[in-house]
């Protein structure tokens, strides 16, 4: 009986994890703008969260937190602007940390 408990679990668990797309096609939480080229910010984002940026054939570049389970749970579209990038950030579930923060211009990294 506990079994069958933690097998439904376990499915609502991972049938609310959020696909790339999903993330991608949802509303942008917020953007920002950085003086750092579009190669920079997402080596930043990717190298403070242990992930790949994507590069996408625009030119700009995606970059994917995902959580325990493998759903994303923030999304970073980096996109060339004048001299330097814009940042559409897309946060699909609360994650702890935001060593982020400091790859797109803001000071907290808390």
């Amino acid at each position: 009986m506990k079994a069958r408990y933690h097998a439904a679990a376990i499915a609502l668990a991972l049938g609310g994890c959020a696909s790339t797309q999903t993330v991608l096609n949802g509303p942008v939480t917020q953007t920002f703008h950085a003086p750092q080229s579009v190669r920079e910010v997402a080596f930043c984002l990717a190298n403070k969260n242990n992930t790949a940026a994507l590069e996408q054939e625009d030119g700009s570049r995606v970059v994917l937190i995902k959580n325990g389970y493998g759903g994303v749970s923030l999304a970073f579209s980096v996109y060339p602007e004048a001299t330097g990038s814009r940042i559409d950030y897309r946060k699909k579930f609360g994650t702890v940390g935001g060593i982020w923060k400091q790859c797109v211009g803001l000071k907290s990294a808390s």
